[in-house]
């Protein structure tokens, strides 16, 4: 078994190649970003991301392709809904004229929360079974009382009891 002994003397180097860039890949790229900004603004952002996404991945070979194929498949529906969503929350906050909450409201709904999360400690089944049939019955009766609330309010929006107004 021999061992090879490199020399410091001679060190290894490697040889630095300096790519040209030409104008025509400059102006090929700076096209490239005006026609994605323009499908965005005229398609919308999950069509123009799904254009971009194919224009991308058409040199790759057909083994990487077919993967990268099958996950946009399934994240095209994803951002269009979410696009849709977005867009729809939008209006909602416009027309209702939605503020952020600040953090005053943010202090008094965590304290809130801890109150009621001292007052359900709950450690195994067993400490279920204690609580008594009064505690069981007041639970029931607030939690119908806030489903009957979300329904009213259901009712109140629509502007009518069953269905929406034609």
């Amino acid at each position: 078994m021999s061992m090879r002994v490199l020399s410091k003397a001679t060190p290894v180097t490697r040889a630095y190649i300096r790519y040209a860039t030409t104008e025509s890949a400059t102006q090929k790229a700076s096209q490239a970003v005006s026609n994605a900004t323009s499908a965005v603004q005229s398609q919308g952002l999950t069509k123009a991301l799904c254009s971009l996404y194919k224009t991308v991945t058409s040199p790759l070979p057909a083994k990487i392709q077919a993967p990268l194929n099958k996950a946009a498949g399934i994240l095209e529906p994803i951002l269009y809904y979410s696009e849709v969503v977005y867009h729809l929350g939008k209006q909602v906050v416009v027309r209702q004229n939605f503020t952020l909450p600040g953090k005053a409201d943010f202090l008094a709904v965590e304290t809130q929360l801890f109150k009621v999360l001292e007052y359900v400690k709950i450690k195994d089944v067993k400490s279920l079974k204690d609580i008594p049939l009064d505690k069981w019955k007041s639970g029931a009766l607030k939690t119908f009382e806030l489903s009957s609330i979300f329904v009213i309010g259901e009712m109140i929006g629509r502007g009518n009891v069953i269905g929406y107004k034609d």
